[in-house]
């Protein structure tokens, strides 16, 4: 795997001090991309780069997936705290285009909102109730950090036409 800049790897999202954001990840797999974004919740970087790398039509239902599943990683993790980040994975096939959000782990001494879509009026995350309408699938996993919950990450599945 191959980098640009000074951005980490994708295992571990946390850049050199100093340097900003956005970062790109350059994956040696062809029709994989990646892009590290900071605690900010201006989406404009995330948008132009999703056009960037997803050809046609499907790009903006990609972005709407994208930017759901990022603002909920502002909003409800680590991520949105100042100095955190939000890693986004894009994988285009032929058939499917696959987008993973990975977040800074939940906030200390908050109730984990685990994901799921449920009622729109109380669910915990209502990004995901976008997701659920534009993608044919979508699920999540947690990394443990010893005994707590590390960063999530949600991946969404669209069919590419």
């Amino acid at each position: 795997m191959q980098h640009t800049g000074t951005a980490a790897s994708p295992q571990d999202p946390t850049p050199e001090a100093g340097v900003p954001y956005p970062h790109r990840i350059r994956f040696e797999e062809a029709g994989r991309h990646g892009i590290i974004l900071g605690h900010g919740p201006d989406t404009t970087d995330l948008v132009n780069w999703v056009h960037a790398v997803v050809p046609g039509p499907v790009a903006k239902r990609v972005e709407q997936i994208a930017v759901a599943l990022v603002s909920n990683a502002h909003k409800h993790t680590r991520s949105g705290d100042p100095g955190g980040n939000v890693r986004v994975v894009i994988g285009i096939d032929p058939f499917l285009i696959r987008v993973a959000v990975t977040d800074n782990g939940p906030r200390r001494d908050t109730v984990i909102p685990y994901p799921r879509s449920g009622s729109l009026r109380l669910s915990p995350l209502p990004g995901l109730h976008l997701v659920e309408q534009l993608a044919i699938c979508w699920d999540w996993d947690w990394e443990w950090k010893g005994t707590t919950m590390g960063p999530l990450t949600i991946r969404a599945v669209v069919e590419n036409p």
